[in-house]
């Protein structure tokens, strides 16, 4: 059996400073990330809106200092709580 202490102490230490959050795999989606129980005792960084990563590895997210995008993290986050509700199409103002 491999220890994956190793593999999780270089994954913590990709996300460990304050505002570097994930790419998954080169996508454009910027995810919020924070540290998460991964096997046994060790934790690594998984992204805030549980979006799952086919198979998941450490390598499967790339650090970058981008703002959050994904919709899900920043409600996780409590931010854009003003845009919750449907968005109108039009400006009712504008008839």
């Amino acid at each position: 059996m491999t220890d994956i202490a190793p593999f999780a102490a270089v994954a913590r230490a990709r996300f460990g400073d304050p505002g570097v959050h994930a790419l998954v795999r080169r996508g454009r989606t910027v995810h919020a990330v924070h540290l998460g129980q991964w096997i046994g005792d060790e934790y690594a960084p998984e992204l805030v809106c549980h979006t799952g990563v086919a198979g998941w590895s450490p390598s499967a997210l790339e650090p970058t200092r981008a703002a959050v995008t994904c919709a899900r993290c920043l409600r996780s986050l409590g931010a854009g709580r003003e845009h919750q509700g449907q968005l109108a199409l039009f400006d009712p103002a504008a008839r």
